[in-house]
């Protein structure tokens, strides 16, 4: 069996991260260092489902992805959002991964992720173009939705507990916060 080490004294770009092939593993290229995170817990994975039925019942059209998959920011930012929606997956979908904005990404916060997907990743995702960004934190069940035209600083839809979530970019995307929760 082979044991991963990760070199912490270089900047790690895109090249290096092909490099590592695909593995059992779930890591993330984050301003060219590589992240590795455990696997999500079961309410992690209980709210994406859920979220998942919500947009695959919406009747999109494009396709919806499940983490782990690869969504190449740039030479340095390689991320694995839990849930990413393509209008148009030919326009971004290559065969390593996804090389281009979706038009909406999911994150699921933890406390070990919850600085990154708070900021790193959300001025990253905002900037490289994806119209619709949801911060899902069941532990305070809540959700924060940013746009690039709303900014980074301040969501442009919030809820906590309940309330009715209507997507932006299509309004077939409607629920309330308490059937995720």
């Amino acid at each position: 069996m082979n044991t991963l080490t990760i070199d912490k004294t270089k900047e790690w770009t895109v090249d290096d991260y092909l490099l590592l092939g695909e593995m059992k593993t779930p890591c993330q290229l984050i301003n060219g260092e590589l992240i590795m995170s455990p696997a999500p817990t079961p309410n992690h994975q209980r709210v994406a489902r859920k979220i998942f039925k919500i947009l695959d019942s919406a009747n999109l059209l494009g396709e919806i992805f499940f983490s782990p998959i690869d969504l190449y920011i740039d030479s340095k930012n390689v991320f694995q959002p839990d849930l990413v929606y393509l209008s148009d997956s030919k326009a971004h979908l290559t065969k390593r991964g996804i090389e281009g904005p979706p038009d909406l990404i999911v994150e699921i916060i933890s406390p070990s992720n919850s600085y990154t997907d708070r900021n790193q990743k959300k001025d990253s995702y905002l900037r490289f173009g994806v119209k619709e960004y949801w911060i899902v934190d069941p532990g305070n069940e809540t959700i924060e939705i940013y746009t690039p035209t709303g900014g980074a600083d301040v969501p442009v839809f919030f809820s906590s507990k309940e309330g009715e979530v209507i997507s932006s970019i299509n309004n077939a995307i409607r629920f309330n916060l308490r059937d995720i929760f």
